[in-house]
Parts: C-alpha cells; sequence; structure tokens
C-alpha cells in the first residue's frame, strides 16, 4: 500500500478528507515531509538535457504564454528528427523575464507523484492530475481564476503568497478569470505546507523574494455530460434498447423513438448511482491512454 505525504490526512477523519466535504479552503502549516519530491535542482535539469516535450510543459506569465516557435525546438532521437520539444535556452531566458514553468500531467512521468495520484483517485470521485510549478522571485503566472476542480497545493521551494477570493456559487462550476478581487484572503505558503481550495475557489498565488515551486493537484469531479454519456453507454450495455425499439411499431420512428425514450426513463430508475459515476471516471482517467 502506498504511503505518501497526504496518506494521514487523507484517513477517515484526517484534515483533507474533511475540508473535500468543507466550503472553505484549509491551510495546514509544516503538514508534510518533502521526501520523493522533486526540487528546484530537479526543474533545472528537466530544463537542461531531458526529452521534456509538449504537452508536459507550459511556459507562462500573467497567463500570457509564449509563441510555440519560441520555446520548442526539434531533436533527433534514435535517428529520426522530431518536434515539440522543450528549446532550453529560450526557455532560460523567458524564465529571467519572470515566466513560470508549468510541468503538466506529471504523474504520467514521475513516478512517486504518480503513487500520490493513484491515492487521490482511489479516496475521492474525481480525476485527479499532478502539475508543478515553477515561479521566479517576485513574479505571477497566472493572473486571478477559478479552477473547475478542487485542488490541494503543497510548497515544496521558495515562498508563495496566495491571494484567494470567494466565488459566488453560480460561478465556481467551470474554470475561468471573472474572479471579484474585491475581497481577498491572503496566504503565505512555505515548504512543507499544503492548501485546500474548494471547487472553483478564486485565486492568485506570486512567488517572494525567492524563486517558488510547488506542486498541485487537481481533483476534478465529473461533469453532467459526463454522467450523462456514462448513463447511456451503460443502457446500451444492458441491451435494452434493442428491446424497446423492437417492440414498438417497426414501421413507425416516433413509436420506436418513444418507446426508447420511456425505457431511458425506467432504466434511470434502476440504474445503480455508484456504478454510473464509477464509469464517468473510468472514461475520465484512461482517455489519455494513461491506465
Amino acid at each position: 500500500m502506498f504511503d505518501g505525504p497526504l496518506t494521514d490526512m487523507l484517513k477517515d477523519g484526517g484534515i483533507l478528507r474533511s475540508a473535500y466535504r468543507g466550503s472553505d479552503p484549509v491551510v495546514m502549516r509544516d503538514a508534510v515531509t518533502l521526501t520523493g519530491l522533486p526540487s528546484v535542482d530537479d526543474i533545472d535539469v528537466l530544463i537542461e538535457g531531458s526529452l521534456l516535450r509538449r504537452p508536459y510543459f507550459t511556459v507562462l506569465r500573467e497567463g500570457v504564454t509564449p509563441a510555440d516557435s519560441d520555446i520548442l525546438a526539434s531533436r533527433n532521437v534514435a535517428g529520426t528528427q522530431s518536434s515539440g520539444f522543450i528549446a532550453e535556452a529560450a526557455v532560460r531566458k523567458h524564465l529571467a523575464d519572470g515566466a513560470t514553468l508549468k510541468l503538466n500531467q506529471v504523474e504520467d512521468w514521475h513516478p512517486f507523484i504518480r503513487g500520490m495520484n493513484d491515492e487521490l483517485n482511489s479516496i475521492f470521485p474525481v480525476e485527479a492530475k499532478a502539475f508543478l510549478f515553477y515561479t521566479p522571485a517576485g513574479e505571477r503566472g497566472m493572473l486571478p481564476h477559478r479552477d473547475g476542480s478542487h485542488v490541494i497545493a503543497i510548497q515544496l521551494e521558495g515562498e508563495k503568497e496566495w491571494h484567494l477570493y470567494d466565488s459566488p456559487p453560480e460561478l465556481a462550476a467551470k474554470a475561468g478569470l471573472d474572479v471579484d478581487t474585491s475581497r481577498e484572503q491572503v496566504v503565505m505558503m512555505t515548504p512543507g505546507d499544503v492548501l485546500y481550495l474548494p471547487h472553483g475557489y478564486g485565486h492568485a498565488a506570486t512567488a517572494t523574494e525567492k524563486a517558488s515551486l510547488h506542486l498541485t493537484f487537481t481533483l476534478t469531479e465529473p461533469t453532467p455530460e459526463a454522467l450523462v454519456e456514462s448513463f447511456i453507454s451503460e443502457w446500451i450495455a444492458s441491451g435494452r434498447p434493442s428491446a424497446a425499439a423492437g417492440g414498438a411499431s417497426a414501421g413507425s420512428p416516433i413509436g420506436r423513438a418513444k418507446a426508447l425514450l420511456g425505457d431511458l426513463v425506467d432504466f434511470g430508475s434502476i440504474v445503480d448511482d455508484g456504478a454510473l459515476v464509477g464509469s464517468a471516471l473510468t472514461a475520465a482517467r484512461t482517455r489519455d491512454g494513461s491506465r
């Protein structure tokens, strides 16, 4: 069984497990050990000589990203010229100018973070994803925004000042920049601190006197559209559509349509809700072929 930095907080009665059911941010001071997690030196190695490529990295400053031609390069891999790799000199220049390096889908290539990500997937009804943010001193990568997910942030190196903006429930269902910044709560994160943000909670984060590195997990619940797709898939797999349509008038498309719609309603009364959510989560977690 995986035993990671968040394990104790994710047990029954643990602070993260309780926070997930609440509607307020939760700050956990000096809550985790950082053994096994990336450092700024590791990020430097990734920039310098790795095969890091899209979609596994993004460069951004205040929400603006440079043109692909400015940060991507071609490399000869096993005798084949391939594009989309990180251009070291160009990316270092952007970092020197204040840009943030965001590493995406870290669970795909970092085994320890993959274990943490799988642990979150095993406990919450979500699709968990992991990201690393390396931000130079005094800079921020993104404007105030909302994520369409719950957020768990772990400060790894340096300090980061988080500005939290309570988003109205009607705005919080989807990601966006429509954040009211007139009222804010400021939280300073130092190495080992953990921050939980409820689904759709507005925020922005700025590095202080030193470069900052933090790890973020997004926990995205199935959307209504995904649940409908799961419901239809379960209905089709049951074999009921053929039986319902076959029982209607063979010469009447309207009759068959009414029979199918009626059976959909009947199926809704017997389908297992847990299985429906599980099916939607399986589709979300495997859509990139990583499972």
